[in-house]
């Protein structure tokens, strides 16, 4: 995958042509290509000036009747009050995955048209649009070859079936927007296995149809292993390229939070697996994605009972260390539509193939679904409600609006905060506080300004955060998001897009908490305080390039001095000396409970050696990425009771810094994103 800078040309060819290559495709809402080129011609083909980075085309891989109550999505489907209900009607939800089954009846308007609106395969195994080409509009008659593998069936059951075949079953089993259309972009085989290059296909085909098929949501319950920071990686560039053209993608986790070892049992006598931190897909490191973990409803429909599943896939990103998932929806035992087309994965567990539980029902019509694969549709599926209920919609809002409406689940459930905040984010979504909260946004927001209010003139964030209803149980809104990607959630929430504020919280170069004067350029000066080119969260706790001014020199018991960050009870004395109860002596080396040297090299309750790391009740994950009683690090950095990474990025009872942003006491700021306990 070569990423160009611009539009690749027939320099880009001519380049790869004279060693002995050839284009293969050309995505241009992407300005990138797919090469074919012998291995010796790769590193001169990415010094060139005119290309971005060049990288392999990878192998990708796959990843409700309960679910549409434990939500809250059978309430926004539900008219209340006078307010119609809402089922995503029109609203194009793109199925990026291994097709869809689209003869089953849950995905057949009443007339028996399909609402499959479209059916491309970018596989190269047969079938129409093999070339991204052969569009097949739903008029009721497609002649897509389905879905051989049945993963894509069942992620567009969860987000858009209507649970018509589901008469004779124990349970109604509608998805989520059960009257949103479905664009089948077929990317994966028979087998669940796919390429970068057509995932890349396919939604460089999306952005360029966007349009003609009201494509608002891209669904990726799909990734590969991270091999390098979004910003060059090409699944998370064009995840960006889809978002900055107005859809908002979803992603899927991973299955990847926990090992096969068990490290103990719980009161009811089920293992304790070892847990597994830092293992978050592509493209779902990307900060422009929204990306889903899983939770295990307990076949009820209350929340009180719910917990983070053991398998999905836990933050923070490999090397760009952002926390994620951003959060979590219902995602083990889900029942949806099954493929018609005798698919691999009910041939491989027949088990999880429903039975229908009165005589005349169709068969083989559903099957039982698990994985972040399925909590991904869950939370499309909800953003299809909210585009319904606010037509002007943008990703920025609609990720914010999820993340600040998502109901923490308990802490009690975590080892730690930050255990908490990089296994379930902002918390569970909650289909009907944000189908609220979308209600009260101005009809036009998707031409506002930053500094304009995005609430109509009557709603506050007050009025908007009400208790909901769900399975019986009174929920209330725990309001963890303060700000999420140009939206700060203030009386009146204000779109931000990196520039200023509102009371007197300003956000810029730098981030500013406090009553005082803001004077361009992130400097604020108020109560003493100074602040430039960084960040300050409350009465003088200052990080920013060594500097803290306020009253004194004081960090949480601590001595703060030039060019380093302090971490609680200790002393930090420029260029990465720290002193207290462990010793950081320059580059990373720390003597404490372990001893750390350099290069990820660990020493002590558990052993790191070179790339691989295995410590206490935490395991680490390739690239020096190392963990401790369920906490991870990257690039070689430690761990014990408080975490420290590259880059600045701080974890120790909840204070976390990433990219020279602070906040402490339960507070989380990264990339855009602020959480409060």
């Amino acid at each position: 995958i070569v990423q160009t800078k611009g539009r690749p040309t027939t320099a880009h060819d001519g380049a790869v042509s004279r060693k002995g290559g050839a284009r293969r495709q050309t995505f241009a809402a992407l300005d990138a290509m797919t090469v074919d080129v012998p291995a010796n011609a790769v590193a001169e083909l990415a010094a060139r000036e005119d290309v971005a980075y060049v990288s392999p085309d990878r192998e990708v891989r796959a990843e409700m009747d309960v679910t549409r109550e434990t939500t809250g999505a059978a309430q926004a489907q539900s008219a209340v009050a006078g307010v119609p209900g809402l089922t995503g009607k029109g609203v194009g939800i793109a199925i990026v995955d291994s097709g869809i089954s689209a003869r089953h009846p849950d995905f057949q308007k009443n007339n028996r048209k399909s609402r499959v609106v479209a059916a491309v395969n970018f596989t190269g195994g047969g079938g129409a649009g093999v070339d991204g080409n052969g569009i097949i509009i739903g008029d009721g008659i497609l002649i897509g070859d389905g879905d051989r593998d049945g993963h894509g069936t069942g992620v567009a059951g969860v987000a858009a079936g209507n649970g018509a075949a589901s008469a004779g079953y124990a349970g109604n089993y509608a998805g989520i927007a059960p009257e949103a259309n479905l664009i089948d972009l077929k990317v994966l085989d028979e087998n669940g296995v796919g390429t970068t290059s057509a995932t890349l296909n396919a939604i460089n085909w999306a952005i360029a149809n966007q349009k003609r098929f009201n494509i608002r949501v891209i669904n990726m319950s799909l990734g590969a292993p991270v091999r390098e920071s979004f910003r060059k990686d090409p699944l998370s560039q064009a995840v960006g390229r889809a978002v900055n053209s107005g859809i908002v993608v979803v992603c899927s986790a991973g299955n990847h939070g926990r090992t096969e070892k068990i490290v103990g049992y719980d009161a009811t006598g089920e293992p304790i697996y070892q847990q597994l931190f830092g293992a978050i897909n592509s493209p779902g490191n990307s900060p422009y994605a929204i990306t889903v973990g899983a939770t295990d409803s307990h076949t009820t429909a209350v929340r009180s009972d719910d917990t983070v599943a053991t398998f999905s896939s836990k933050g923070p990103t490999q090397f760009d260390h952002f926390p994620k998932p951003d959060l979590v929806a219902p995602g083990r035992r889900l029942v949806a539509a099954m493929s018609l087309e005798t698919p691999t994965m009910a041939a491989a567990a027949p088990d999880r193939v429903v039975q229908p539980t009165t005589a005349g029902a169709l068969q083989n019509h559903y099957f039982k679904y698990s994985g972040t694969s399925f909590s991904a549709p869950v939370v499309s599926g909800v953003i299809a409600l909210m585009i319904e209920a606010n037509k002007s919609m943008t990703p920025v809002l609609a990720k914010a609006t999820l993340l600040r409406t998502a109901n923490a689940l308990p802490g009690s459930l975590f080892a730690s905060k930050a255990a908490n905040i990089l296994s379930q984010g902002a918390g569970a979504v909650n289909a009907v506080a944000a189908v609220q909260m979308s209600r009260a946004i101005v009809p036009n927001a998707d031409k506002l300004k930053a500094g304009d209010k995005i609430f109509r003139n009557n709603a506050t964030l007050r009025s908007v955060e009400q208790p909901t209803s769900i399975g019986g149980e009174t929920i209330r809104q725990t309001g963890r998001v303060l700000y999420s990607t140009g939206v700060l959630f203030d009386k009146r929430p204000v779109l931000l897009n990196g520039i200023q504020l509102a009371d007197g919280i300003m956000m810029s170069d730098g981030l500013i908490m406090s009553d005082g004067l803001l004077v361009s350029d992130g400097i604020l000066i108020s109560d003493g305080i100074l602040i430039s080119d960084g960040i300050m969260v409350s009465d003088g706790i200052m990080v920013s390039d060594g500097l803290l001014i306020s009253d004194g020199l004081l960090l949480s018991d601590g001595l703060l001095l030039s060019d380093g960050l302090l971490v609680s009870d200790g002393i930090m004395l420029s260029d990465g000396l720290l002193m207290g109860d462990g010793i950081l002596l320059s580059d990373g080396l720390l003597v404490s409970d372990g001893i750390m040297v350099s290069d990820g090299i660990l020493v002590s309750d558990g052993l790191l050696i070179s790339d691989a790391v295995a410590v206490n009740a935490g395991l680490l994950m390739s690239d020096g990425l190392l963990m401790s009683d369920g906490i991870m690090l990257s690039d070689g950095l430690l761990v014990s009771d408080g975490l420290l990474i590259s880059d600045g990025l701080l974890i120790s009872d909840g204070i976390i810094i990433s990219d020279g942003l602070l906040v402490s006491d339960g507070l989380l700021v990264s990339d855009g994103l602020l959480v409060s306990d």
